[in-house]
């Protein structure tokens, strides 16, 4: 029986849907608490999946495919609202419209505002673009929104799958049925690791050079190779895809630290890690953590091939299920801490913004996110020309990176606030000297010529 008491308890506090009086609401989960506090205009948390089709989209139908997906995902069509001790996701009666796209994704969107969605739609010529706040979920909620969103709209318009959409291989398109309380549950609480040390601090980090763009301005940068070149270049050298790319970035910021040095000695590059893959779970809310790769510039300048080697063995010391608990144990231990509940709002958001400066990205030079391999049906993948994965906006670190691959397309999005192109330029520099073929081009110079997406050489993009 006293087991019995301790699963129902349990199961209360992870799964976050409740009704009262006033409706439908969801708790935030453990990583989207601090986002609210920290969000504004420019630095909105929103980070946005994109897909460019063979033909220019029918908003009148991608509209209708946004109902659809948002009523089997209720727990995305929310806004935030602010009680007493915590804010809370409110559910939205109406269906999420699609708004006209812009040049700076991720920008003029603030989630603070009352009444503004936790996610936005938006779509210009081919492109169909999903922007969601941090606050809300994570890469993997996210693409599976934007996969289900996609397929909704390729049914509506007719287009034959070419396979049985309700096998197990295609589970993960949530195209029917309810959902389960599981794909909303705050999973940090299901995995909290009780008793477990902190995990070790890490010294300020150094931060890209440069003065801001206008404001309301959001570049991308887009880089795009063979995924099998890449992966066929990792392998030679032993490491995995994601591990030569954060040597890379690693490199370009070691470049940009010799070139103009600072107190701040550590280079520390973020590399964020899908949680379900330790541990399992269905959720479509936040599940993920980091590993942070950094170099002590006070040691002097290492060569890129040993770089290579040093991202590799401190991802396996730090990617493993019982070093990720640390982490996992300290994040998610704050919830439930009865002191910390029982702070007003108002001086919760003070102290986030203050621990946010003190332990957030003032640890971190940059961040780079892969997200892997994106699959659909094959009769939908043919009328899919890309994707594209493009990092929230950050007034510390300016510029980070997100990676995507679609079949043997690779590609790195770079989103920065700064007027410095350096970190773009070096970055890909290293790889084209890696004898790796690069074609990269900006979003930006694209709209100013007039163009919708155009895409350019790198000599053309990075002066």
């Amino acid at each position: 029986m006293k087991g019995g008491r301790s699963r129902t308890r349990e199961h209360r506090f992870i799964h976050t849907r409740r009704q009262d009086e006033s409706g439908i609401w969801y708790a935030l989960d453990n990583a989207g608490t601090i986002m609210p506090s920290v969000s504004g205009d420019i630095t909105t948390s929103l980070f946005r999946f994109e897909a460019e089709l063979d033909a220019p989209v029918d908003v009148a139908v991608l509209r209708e495919a946004l109902a659809r997906t948002a009523r089997r995902m209720p727990y995305f069509n929310v806004r935030l609202r602010r009680g007493i001790f915590w804010y809370y996701f409110e559910q939205c009666e109406d269906d999420p419209p699609v708004y006209p796209d812009a040049p700076s994704p991720c920008q003029a969107w603030n989630i603070r505002k009352a009444g503004t969605r936790m996610f936005r739609t938006r779509a210009a010529g081919n492109l169909i673009g999903v922007e969601f706040s941090h606050a809300l979920t994570d890469g993997t909620g996210g693409i599976t929104f934007l996969k289900t969103l996609l397929a909704n709209y390729f049914l509506l318009l007719g287009v034959d799958p070419g396979v049985d959409l309700s096998s197990p291989e295609w589970s993960n398109l949530l195209l029917s049925g309810k959902p389960s309380p599981q794909e909303f549950e705050d999973s940090y609480q299901r995995y909290f690791p009780r008793g477990l040390p902190a995990p070790e601090q890490s010294p300020p980090a150094f931060h890209l050079q440069s003065s801001m763009l206008p404001e309301g301005t959001y570049r991308v940068i887009t880089g795009e190779l063979s995924t099998q070149e890449v992966l066929k270049e990792a392998r030679r050298r032993g490491v995995t895809m994601t591990e030569l790319l954060t040597a890379v970035y690693l490199d370009a910021l070691q470049q940009l630290w010799l070139a103009r040095p600072t107190r701040e000695y550590s280079i520390a590059v973020e590399v964020p890690i899908n949680l379900r893959l330790l541990f399992p779970s269905p959720t479509m809310r936040n599940f993920s953590l980091f590993v942070i790769i950094k170099e002590d510039m006070r040691l002097g300048a290492r060569p890129f091939d040993e770089l290579v080697k040093r991202t590799h063995y401190q991802m396996k010391l730090e990617y493993d299920r019982m070093s990720i608990a640390k982490h996992l144990s300290r994040n998610a231990g704050s919830a439930r801490n009865l002191a910390v509940r029982l702070v007003p709002l108002v001086v919760k958001d003070l102290a986030a913004r203050a621990l946010f400066a003190r332990f957030g990205e003032s640890m971190l030079s940059g961040w780079i996110s892969n997200l892997g391999q994106v699959t659909m049906p094959p009769g939908f993948a043919a009328r899919i020309e890309r994707f594209g994965f493009i990092p929230a906006p950050s007034r510390l670190t300016l510029t980070n990176a997100s990676v995507i691959s679609w079949g043997d397309r690779l590609l790195i999005d770079f989103g920065s606030l700064a007027a410095s192109r350096e970190l773009e330029r070096l970055f890909f520099t290293r790889l084209r000297q890696l004898g790796l073929s690069v074609r990269v081009w900006c979003r930006l110079d694209a709209e100013r010529q007039g163009g919708s997406g155009g895409k350019e050489e790198t000599s053309a993009i990075l002066p």
